[in-house]
């Protein structure tokens, strides 16, 4: 059945060249854009993503085609721009001019305001597009698939700080404007552009392996941006090293904007964070709120390798995005600062996704997203918690190794493209000994979790799985669950690891000693251990992990 909050996939964008205008002060903006397309199939007609914007103008240049009308379809954001002539394949330049108006709703291009300690009152243009707001800012294809180059154009009033997705190339400086041209982007979707323009201040320049990184900041917050700068050089080093290439941007801008929706968004080159999410006095910030503001920090650079070099062809895939971000995070925050122990706070954390696919009324990791709304509904404690959780089980079962093996093979054979969450599956499976993709799908498209019976008789362990529900009610279901052991062999710990396929296996541990069925709690699954057994757990042989998991995870029998 045909989705018509899709784009027919016969017309490509290839180059945006947009000019955007604000003013501020009447809080509207008007553009202009020219995009370079590569037609498929003969159509006297182009379908692009627009809403709110008011388009004056359409033509295609070269044969100077004006169009005959303009018709939109606000239900499902689109407008199909018509002429009367056809155009044959190939490619074009399709020119537009639009006007929209600059609102305080925090998506699309919007307005923000914040007060001064002098309690004068500033506004702020300012940017956030995902999932599909990109078409309230300028008409687009404004699907992930529909990968550009952009080049961005901001006339702005005199005297306003203004950034974008890449360095600048060159200003204008005129009696009233200056107009600030950006280089252009690397191919990339329309979520990902971002421009901001304020009255901003930005530290100086830290060069990371070449990268300039910069904190920009409301004026006279300066003293904040210490910690931001630590955080994002230390991630920028990490990830070029774990990821085995470099940044894929021209520059890094983490931005602290007073009034967002979100916590922060991963726009490449210039990350746009809620202020309270970056800013911090660190001599007087608790070890919490320290560590949150690293894991946003090192969650979003992870984003410029996974999710922004390489990005999900449709919205279902965006789960993978945020997981990945979130597991990433954890692994560079708990390299940061040791101290933390960052992968215990992640077992206490991973509690709430627990919680929610307890329920029946849990979903699949990944579902059909149809419209924009079903987008939106994504972002949730089972895309971040669980899906973070799930990675984290199959690296820890695959090997820290060859699972960064298997990432690198997918970002470098899918760099500046789209992919299905299989793509990710295949490269890692490349590099494992066990079924990557059989085994994530039975995670991924499955609502709910396991428990897992460990039953310990004499020389052998019998493990078995069922569903786990509040209500005890089993209505079936069955995983492939990755499971790791710990034995104690006349003193000497040991690991073994099990791939459970069916409903139960039983395995022989002679001479050995039965100390865990989820070593270090990497197995987002729930234990359930005999009272007898769980009474004479030696405690010297548990993680902080596995002591949380006995103590909070388990159901006794």
């Amino acid at each position: 059945m045909e989705n018509k909050y899709r784009l027919p996939n016969l017309i490509l964008p290839n180059y945006y060249s947009i000019t955007i205008e604000p003013d501020l002060n009447n809080e509207k903006f008007n553009g202009y854009e020219t995009i370079s397309l590569t037609i498929k199939e003969t159509t006297n007609s182009i379908k692009l993503n627009s809403i709110g914007l008011t388009i004056s103008k359409a033509k295609i240049l070269g044969l100077q085609l004006e169009s005959v009308d303009i018709l939109e379809d606000q239900e499902h954001e689109t407008i199909s721009i018509n002429f009367n002539q056809d155009l044959t394949p190939g490619d074009y330049e399709l020119e537009l001019f639009f006007l929209g108006n600059l609102d305080n709703s925090l998506r699309g291009f919007y307005l923000s305001r914040y007060t001064d300690d002098n309690g004068i009152e500033h506004k702020i243009g300012t940017t956030q597009f995902e999932s599909t707001d990109a078409r309230r800012a300028f008409p687009c294809f404004d699907e992930p698939e529909f990968k550009s180059i952009f080049s961005i154009t901001l006339k702005v009033p005199k005297g306003l700080f203004t950034v974008s997705n890449t360095g600048i190339k060159n200003i204008t400086k005129t009696d009233s404007h200056d107009i600030y041209e950006f280089k252009d982007s690397i191919k990339m979707s329309t979520y990902l552009v971002a421009f901001v323009i304020g009255p901003f201040e930005a530290t100086e320049e830290v060069i990371v392996d070449g990268v300039p990184l910069r904190i920009v900041h409301a004026i006279g917050k300066s003293h904040l941006t210490d910690f931001a700068i630590e955080t994002g050089k230390f991630a920028l080093e990490y990830f070029s090293d774990y990821f085995g290439r470099p940044y894929p941007g021209d520059k890094l801008d983490m931005i602290a904007i007073p009034d967002f929706a979100s916590g922060a968004m991963e726009n490449l080159g210039c990350i746009t964070y809620r202020e309270a999410l970056l800013l911090v006095n660190e001599d007087e910030a608790t070890q919490s709120e320290l560590t949150r503001i690293a894991d946003v920090v090192m969650h979003e650079i992870a984003h410029m390798w996974f999710g922004d070099l390489v990005t999900m062809k449709w919205w279902n895939g965006i789960w993978l995005n945020e997981a990945f971000a979130t597991f990433m995070a954890t692994k560079a925050v708990d390299k940061f600062n040791k101290k933390w122990e960052r992968w215990v706070q992640f077992g206490l954390e991973k509690s709430a996704a627990f919680d929610v696919d307890s329920l029946h009324s849990t979903r699949p990791i990944e579902y059909e997203v149809i419209s924009p709304d079903d987008a939106s509904a994504m972002f949730d404690l089972l895309t971040y918690e669980k899906g973070g959780a799930v990675l984290r089980m199959l690296e820890q079962y695959v090997g820290e190794e060859k699972f960064r093996d298997g990432i690198r093979h997918y970002l470098n054979k899918h760099e500046f493209a789209n992919t299905e969450t299989e793509d990710l599956w295949r490269s890692i499976e490349s590099y494992s000994s066990i079924p990557v993709r059989e085994t994530m799908n039975s995670w991924i498209l499955q609502a709910g979790y396991p428990r897992i019976n460990f039953e310990i008789k004499n020389e052998s362990v019998k493990i078995s799985q069922s569903v786990f529900k509040y209500d005890n009610e089993d209505k079936g279901g069955i995983w492939k669950i990755p499971i790791e052991i710990k034995l104690s062999d006349n003193g000497e710990i040991k690991t073994k690891k099990i791939l459970l396929e069916d409903k139960e296996i039983q395995i022989n541990i002679a001479n050995s000693k039965f100390i865990t069925g989820n070593c270090n709690s990497n197995g987002f699954y729930r234990s359930n251990y005999s009272k007898t057994f769980l009474s004479n757990i030696d405690e010297d042989h548990l993680s902080k992990l596995n002591k949380s998991d006995t103590n909070s995870h388990k159901s006794i029998k």
